[in-house]
């Protein structure tokens, strides 16, 4: 906890540097960073905020990029870690068409992995199978051993 809490404390630090700058990309990639950090210590509300505010300014300035494809992953896991399972799928999958166009495939497997989350939470097993066997899948093909089996330990508590 304490790795995170100093996490959002430089990230807080970093987006008032980015805000005397007259760079809005920047400025949102560090909003992003701060409701990050802020969602991964349980301020959900405070994350959310931040998050918001780097997809508009992402969208205002069309920069289709990682950086909106981080925030709305972002924005996914908040959606999920706070009951909103349906919300957080199109975020997902908002931000999984955006890293597929772009071509990142490790990406795209953290998106797919985050994705079956919200899935099995409603029930929907099937679609957290499909997501997972992908995420797993671009996983080993990456050498990504780690995740592989991760992933794969999520398919195997599917009974799968």
């Amino acid at each position: 906890m304490r790795g995170n809490q100093q996490a959002l404390e430089h990230a807080t630090h970093a987006l008032r540097l980015y805000q005397t700058l007259d760079n809005p990309v920047l400025n949102a990639t560090a909003l992003n960073s701060v409701g990050w950090c802020a969602a991964l210590l349980g301020e959900y509300d405070q994350a959310r905020s931040h998050c918001t505010a780097a997809l508009a300014l992402h969208r205002r300035h069309h920069e289709r990029s990682n950086g909106e494809a981080y925030t709305l992953d972002s924005l996914g896991y908040i959606a999920h870690r706070t009951g909103q399972h349906a919300r957080a799928i199109d975020y997902y999958q908002q931000a999984l068409k955006l890293r597929r166009e772009l071509g990142n495939t490790y990406e795209v497997a953290n998106t797919l992995d985050g994705i079956g989350h919200p899935h099995l939470a409603l029930g929907q097993h099937e679609q957290a199978r499909l997501v997972w066997r992908e995420a797993g899948e671009l996983y080993q093909a990456l050498h990504s051993t780690t995740d592989a089996e991760r992933v794969q330990q999520q398919l195997n508590a599917l009974g799968i």
